[in-house]
């Protein structure tokens, strides 16, 4: 759940002398205020025209450029804005912006403390001092240092910024941190102050259903398919939403959104919208089509984006994102029913890898992932690296199967020679593309140790016993039976933020002992 900074600042490109100049500057910052993004640069070039090395048109052609999307110009205006004017604290303040935009937080976080350090009273008087503490509590948050995030978000409430971004920031930052009372209180202010914030909804949804707070999360997630893309919708279908009444006669398609892994967690309820009746077509990604088409034989799979759907060319009468099927079939903690797995992998790969591990070495065969592959700056901390393996390949008696799909050649290395384990993999698997033969890989496996990922996911899907590891501690109020509600066959495994991974893996590892064990002993 990120946290969000504030937009740019236009405060400091008002031109507060009386010259000609200045009044053409301030005509085209209150058309940039307007939203009148080509007249305001119309203004400001006309200025720079008649002089090249004017600040306040530099600074404005720099955010004129920003909204632009040509971030990479914008930076250069700025820049050069901030050699005729150094130490100018709004420059610095959108630079960290932009910066931050690009992804790149140490060079924005540079930025917002030098705004703060040359600011001063300025920046109280303009009423920015708050802001530009919020912006930095973002940053420092994506950068995984939540102690100093949280110094700065509180510093933006105790310089009177009552705004829903620093609200919902500051309220996201404590539920990662498990402090779900004052989590709940924050976005429940934040809401209070604005009651359409797509970002409060959004976050304090996720925030909920962390906590097994379902009734009260889901409709909170609604917002998702806005609070993600910058207020605009990922999909537009033409047909009414389905409310998960029975619909015999009808047509319904259910279609794909957010990540891998959600769209496997979330298959977990197509059973359920079968059962209501009328034809169910289903839209997931690519490569998952031919596993959910067996799976769930009774519908229809098609690929996304299924343009015939969401263009009304192929009729269908009503439709659900799902992520939506949650609030339909989920409201409380015995809505999840327990399984064994519901996806059904291919029985000839399963075969084919059966052999393959048996040639490679004796079970039990233990999958690892150690990270996302979309891990940055924001998801480090999630994340374990390869480094902090050997707790894990000190438990002999097992053979390790590489199910991290996108290994890269020196990690595998390093397994092998600072660790001593030959992680079982194979040239022909692509496990990111190839689905098919990463769930039949996974079929095989008699214990998966993974972060939370679509491999984990993927395990759980498929019913096989796995081991999630997580960066921060979960509620017991979360789980069904001690176990993941989603999945019956997870079990969580988690730290504390002050713990490095090895305490965690440390405690995996002795639970791996004892399935070792087990499993030895039925055999």
């Amino acid at each position: 759940m990120p946290v969000t900074t504030s937009g740019l600042s236009y405060s400091g490109i008002v031109d507060t002398s009386r010259s000609r100049l200045a009044n053409l500057n301030n005509e085209a910052v209150r058309l940039l205020e307007a939203g009148n993004i080509e007249q305001a640069r119309k203004l400001f070039m006309q200025i720079l025209n008649e002089n090249e090395e004017d600040v306040y048109a530099l600074h404005g052609m720099g955010i004129v450029a920003r909204e632009m999307g040509r971030r990479p110009v914008a930076i250069e205006l700025m820049k050069k804005a901030l050699e005729l004017d150094p130490r100018n604290p709004m420059i610095a303040s959108n630079l960290g912006t932009i910066y931050e935009a690009e992804k790149n937080y140490e060079e924005a976080l540079t930025w917002y403390k030098n705004c703060l350090k040359w600011g001063g009273k300025e920046l109280k008087a303009r009423g920015q001092f708050g802001i530009i503490h919020n912006n930095l509590g973002s940053v420092l948050s994506k950068l995984g240092r939540r102690t100093e995030a949280l110094v700065s978000l509180r510093k933006a409430l105790e310089a009177g910024v009552e705004f829903p971004e620093a609200m919902t920031n500051l309220a996201t930052m404590l539920g990662d941190l498990g402090e779900f009372k004052q989590a709940n209180y924050y976005f429940r202010r934040a809401l209070e102050l604005d009651p359409e914030s797509a970002h409060a909804h959004h976050n304090f949804g996720q925030s909920l259903l962390r906590q097994g707070n379902w009734e009260e999360a889901w409709p909170h997630t609604e917002w998702r398919m806005v609070a993600t893309n910058n207020g605009v919708p990922w999909r537009k279908f033409p047909q009414a939403l389905w409310n998960g009444n029975p619909f015999q006669g009808a047509r319904l398609i259910l279609y794909a959104e957010q990540g891998i892994g959600d769209e496997i967690r979330f298959a977990s309820m197509i059973p359920d919208a079968i059962a209501r009746g009328g034809e169910v077509v289903v839209e997931c990604a690519p490569r998952l089509v031919s596993l959910f088409q067996r799976s769930f034989p009774q519908t229809r799979v098609v690929p996304a984006p299924y343009w015939p759907a969401e263009e009304g060319v192929e009729p269908f009468d009503i439709a659900c994102p799902f992520g939506t099927l949650g609030r339909l079939f989920r409201g409380n903690r015995e809505a999840f029913p327990d399984h064994s797995g519901y996806l059904v992998p291919d029985p000839e790969l399963v075969d084919l890898f059966r052999k393959r591990l048996e040639a490679a070495g004796p079970g039990p065969y233990v999958g690892l992932c150690w990270r996302s592959g979309l891990a940055g700056a924001y998801r480090t901390e999630y994340y374990s690296t390869i480094e902090d393996m050997p707790t894990l390949f000190k438990v002999d008696g097992v053979t390790f199967v590489n199910l991290q799909y996108d290994a890269r050649p020196e990690e595998l290395e390093l397994a092998r020679s600072s660790f001593g384990v030959d992680l079982v993999h194979w040239d022909d698997v692509d496990l990111k593309n190839e689905l098919e033969k990463a769930a039949a890989l996974t079929s095989c496996m008699d214990l998966v140790v993974s972060p939370a990922t679509s491999v984990s996911a993927m395990a759980g899907a498929l019913g096989t016993e796995t081991i999630e590891f997580r960066p921060f501690p979960v509620p017991e109020t979360y789980f069904k039976n001690g176990r993941c509600p989603w999945f019956p066959s997870v079990r969580y495994f988690a730290k504390r933020q002050s713990e490095k991974w090895s305490k965690v893996l440390r405690k995996i590892a002795v639970e791996m002992e004892a399935i070792r064990d087990r499993i030895s002993a039925r055999t």
